[in-house]
């Protein structure tokens, strides 16, 4: 599980907003599985709270936000991430248990 989660924080999967497109309609906090947003009191609007939730792939929010203020790593961005990823996998980890 630590490789798992350790795996989970080089892979930089999650979505950004664009606070001048953005709304403040609160659909990206209805639309998002994974409770990802949260509402910023201070800013009046959605912020990305909880990155590191993001399931790498889910492109829910982007369904919901229908003025384009949401942005994911394009599908060139995924691969170079995956590739360099599969490139780590071949190098020795550390023991989480030393």
């Amino acid at each position: 599980m630590v490789l798992l989660s350790h795996l989970r924080e080089m892979f930089p999967w999650f979505p950004k907003i664009d606070v001048d497109a953005c709304r403040a309609d609160l659909q990206c906090l209805n639309f998002c599985p994974y409770d990802v947003f949260e509402w910023d009191p201070k800013s009046g609007r959605p912020i990305v709270a909880h990155p590191l939730s993001c399931l790498p792939g889910c492109d829910t929010c982007l369904q919901g936000c229908d003025t384009g203020a949401i942005s994911l790593p394009t599908k060139r961005e995924f691969q170079a991430t995956l590739k360099k990823l599969r490139g780590a996998e071949n190098k020795p980890h550390p023991s989480p248990h030393l």
